[in-house]
């Protein structure tokens, strides 16, 4: 009779990178308490244990049912990486989950890549009363899928000019998109628990604090001068068109911390604005112009001064329809026609916009008629049709440039 399998020193490390290392027993919440690397099963309060110790009651204690159970369900024959990558797979999920699983049953079919797609379906926990997509669960499978398909033999080499990979529609539109958390263990005292991890930020705002840190980057490169003080700042320079380098940066910062939970930027502080030593980049000011005296001097010559006259901006301006009509009339723009005008002009476009609409009703009525008894030819169905078209063309045209005539009058 064969020996049954074992963990080998890759499979046992596998384990021991995600299960982690405690030294001190702690409670979990459920009441159960653990040390080591992941062992409950005689871990009580006190208890204390060092590395080494760790991983012999992992390999000796907790790893020995997982591998019975491998062993004892799996029908088909496994390589060494396999079934490192299935203990650390059934030590996460436990072993009632493995045995109804999807990943036992198509092992047993013989289906090994199916097997190792199906791992990757289990990377979802219960954080803070939530079923979600855990970050070092899918981690945690990824790793395990990757050992299980590690062949002994060494890994297969098709070139890639050999075989071009394609998209797999069918596995692409079934590729899940929930975002996953991060999740970190934290202990307090003698309790531990699961938790969100305190991210740094979503993805937008990781993207705005880099732009933030290359926006302070070019901004104060290239501005130290050689004597290593800053050039000094005209007085015109004080008001700026738009933004300022402050107005700026406190933006892109609100964008990357909107609690303001995160620490400010180590390369330039918004509150207290760039580094000693590093100058601002201002837009060049034009000269202000030179004051003249009054009266204006022009050519060498004195202009008189022009007598002073007050306006009164908020005096009520009236103009008569007389001079609105004048002033209308002087642009060139303006057309007041009257009824005879637009009469003559649109009576001819009303005129066809009339026998439009009879032929229209003509053709439409023909089709009908003939449509409703037995025709000597076929081709005189279609006649009622083509002179309701061409009359429906000639009526919307016609109403077209009628209603222009219309419209321009109003």
């Amino acid at each position: 009779m064969a020996r049954p399998m074992r963990t080998s020193r890759l499979g046992l490390e596998l384990v021991k990178s995600f299960e982690g290392f405690r030294a001190h027993a702690v409670q979990l919440p459920n009441g159960t308490w653990i040390i080591g690397y992941g062992h409950t099963a005689t871990a009580r309060k006190g208890l204390t244990v060092d590395k080494a110790d760790g991983e012999l009651i992992l390999r000796h204690h907790d790893l020995l049912p997982v591998e019975q159970a491998i062993a004892d369900r799996v029908l088909a024959p496994l390589s060494q990486n396999e079934f490192d990558g299935l203990v650390s797979f059934v030590f996460n999920i436990g072993i009632e989950a493995f045995a109804g699983s999807d990943v036992l049953s198509r092992l047993n079919t013989g289906d090994r890549l199916q097997a190792a797609d199906a791992m990757g379906f289990w990377r979802k926990g219960r954080i803070e009363g939530e079923v979600r997509v855990i970050d070092a669960l899918v981690r945690r499978r990824a790793a395990e899928k990757a050992l299980f398909l590690e062949h002994p033999s060494g890994r297969a080499s098709i070139p890639s000019a050999l075989v071009r990979p394609e998209l797999d529609v069918g596995a692409s539109l079934m590729t899940p998109h929930e975002r996953a958390i991060v999740v970190e263990t934290r202990v307090d005292g003698e309790r531990a628990t699961a938790a969100r991890a305190s991210a740094p930020g979503t993805s937008p705002q990781a993207a705005a604090r880099a732009v933030n840190e290359r926006l302070t980057r070019i901004l104060g490169e290239n501005a130290s001068l050689a004597s290593g003080q800053t050039r000094p700042v005209a007085d015109n320079d004080s008001v700026q068109d738009g933004p300022s380098i402050d107005d700026i940066t406190r933006a892109v910062s609100a964008l990357a911390d909107p609690d303001g939970k995160l620490q400010a930027s180590p390369v330039i502080d918004v509150a207290k604005g760039p580094p000693e030593g590093v100058e601002r980049r201002r837009t060049p000011r034009p000269p202000s112009p030179p004051p003249y005296a009054s009266p204006l001097e022009h050519g060498g010559g004195m202009l008189p001064a022009a007598d002073p006259v007050v306006v009164d901006d908020l005096e009520q301006i009236r103009l008569s329809d007389e001079e609105i009509e004048r002033t209308l009339a002087e642009n060139g723009n303006y057309h007041d026609d009257t009824w005879y005008e637009v009469m003559r002009e649109g009576w001819p476009f009303a005129l066809l916009a009339g026998l439009g609409m009879i032929g229209f009703l003509l053709g439409v009525e023909r089709f009908f008629r003939e449509a409703s008894r037995l025709v000597e030819r076929t081709s005189d169905i279609y006649v009622g049709p083509l002179i309701a078209l061409g009359s429906g063309v000639v009526l919307v045209t016609s109403a077209y440039y009628l209603m222009r005539i219309l419209a321009r009058r109003t």
